[in-house]
């Protein structure tokens, strides 16, 4: 800039001494045809010429300060580079608005930079080209103020602490995708706090996945100031309309679900699902629900969808008869949505199962029964109406297993048989005592003598004999048959 600075007082001052130099010889010549006829007037040639050197030398420097003045009016004020480059660029900012950025403290750069960012996306019409109208006529003189307008609203804006990149980016990324937006309805969406790039983003793409609900950049603000992620609250209604269903989730569901802190994408997936599946009797805020009860809805629904089996460890039962079986079963389990709340785990369930089980292997009037017809018991449990009150449905309990154990009945009767054994012989050795005692008070009181007495005891000994050899020959006979 310097340069151009020297260059052109050099070029002024060329000028001005050029001029002066000839209006000097001019004086010189008219003088010298006013000796030839007049001798006396010398004197008062020579103080014209001087005068006319001095009236010379005042236009130089008169010249020079004015375009000292005016040059560094533009230089300060108006870059004249930045303006030519405008210009070229098919931005029209007028001088005056140059001047007011200037003094207002706003970088005029950035402000052209901006403007021909806007030109290039269309946002302003052209000022020349192959549909550009005439010069000076009344649409050029239209599409100028359109330019006008466009600076005064960047440089405003950028008073206001607007991010104005932010706003030309996201209204060039609008008209891209062919979304009617002004740029005043941007940058007061941005004075309010609203991610613009996320709210016209989401909004391209509801409009690019042709979503069955009309969705506004107002709504998508509104959603955005409701504390909602409008981008994934657009994806999840895209999923939702595309799923082929027949009833579709609004979008005051799905930011109601999000502002409970729901999870939108697996409430989605699980709902899509469960529809697509033919499971009856739910609706979108069942799914809502049970995703809020930090319930993994995805694996509930799918166990509502392929039923899944548990297995008992075995049930231990006696029937009437004595006999021990051992049943193992499986069971086959469907959940219900609207019970997944607050309804029993399919561990209760099992256990209700087992108890049953137990319950039917005690009715059997004997072992046969249940060996003959197992599947009969499973039945008899899968009518016990087992799933009250539980976030499961039983579809079937098959057996799976069966083993006869011990006889509980025989082993209980000789447990019994060895216990009167036992009674008896201590009633016996209670007796024998008693005898014991009587035969002593009668050798003290004198009424049987010890002739006496070893007769009695031959006696026995001859009776416990005669019982050895009966036995004896019991056995022998037992043996030959």
């Amino acid at each position: 800039m310097k340069k151009f600075i020297y260059i052109f007082y050099i070029i002024i001052s060329i000028l001005a001494f050029s001029a002066c130099e000839e209006e000097q010889l001019y004086t010189e010549s008219f003088d010298q045809e006013e000796m030839l006829n007049d001798d006396g007037l010398n004197d008062n040639t020579t103080e014209s010429g001087n005068l006319n050197f001095w009236d010379g030398f005042l236009v130089i420097v008169t010249t020079l300060a004015i375009a000292g003045i005016i040059l560094a009016f533009f230089i300060i004020f108006v870059p004249l580079k930045l303006w030519f480059q405008a210009v070229l660029s098919d931005v029209r900012p007028g001088w005056w608005q140059l001047i007011m950025m200037k003094m207002r403290g706003v970088p005029q750069a950035k402000i052209i930079n901006l403007m021909i960012r806007a030109r290039n996306s269309n946002y302003i019409p052209a000022l020349k080209g192959k549909n550009a109208p005439k010069m000076f006529t009344s649409d050029w003189f239209d599409r100028y103020k359109k330019h006008h307008e466009l600076a005064r609203l960047l440089t405003n804006y950028y008073l206001a602490k607007v991010d104005v990149d932010v706003v030309i980016d996201t209204l060039i990324r609008a008209i891209s995708a062919k979304q009617k937006i002004e740029l005043d309805d941007l940058a007061k969406k941005y004075l309010s706090k609203i991610d613009i790039a996320a709210v016209v983003h989401a909004m391209i793409m509801a409009k690019n996945a042709k979503i069955k609900e009309e969705i506004s950049i107002d709504d998508l603000s509104e959603y955005y100031l409701s504390g909602v992620n409008v981008i994934d609250l657009v994806k999840a209604k895209i999923i939702a309309d595309n799923s082929g269903l027949d009833k579709t989730i609004t979008f005051d569901e799905l930011k109601s679900h999000y502002l409970a802190g729901g999870n939108l994408e697996k409430t989605i997936e699980a709902y899509i699902a469960a529809k697509k599946a033919g499971l009856p009797d739910f609706e979108f805020s069942d799914i809502a629900a049970i995703d809020l009860s930090n319930i993994d809805v995805l694996d509930a629904i799918k166990t509502a969808i392929s039923p899944h089996v548990v297995e008992t460890d075995g049930v231990r039962g006696v029937a009437r008869d004595g006999v021990e079986i051992t049943m193992k079963v499986k069971v086959t389990l469907r959940s219900h949505i609207k019970n997944i709340i607050g309804g029993v785990s399919d561990e209760t369930i099992l256990a209700r199962v087992n108890e049953g089980l137990a319950t039917e292997i005690g009715l059997a009037e004997n072992h046969y029964d249940i060996l003959q017809n197992p599947y009969a018991v499973a039945d008899r449990v899968e009518n016990r109406n087992l799933n009250t009150s539980s976030a499961y449905e039983i579809l079937s309990v098959d057996v799976s297993d069966i083993k006869v154990g011990d006889d509980v009945g025989a082993a209980l009767k000789s447990i019994r048989a060895k216990a009167s054994a036992e009674e008896a012989k201590a009633d016996l050795i209670i007796a024998q005592e008693k005898v014991q005692k009587a035969m002593a008070a009668a050798f003290f009181d004198g009424k049987i003598t010890v002739e006496t007495y070893n007769k009695i005891k031959n006696m026995e000994a001859d009776t416990e004999m005669r019982k050895s050899f009966t036995n004896t020959e019991q056995n022998e006979n037992q043996t030959e048959e």
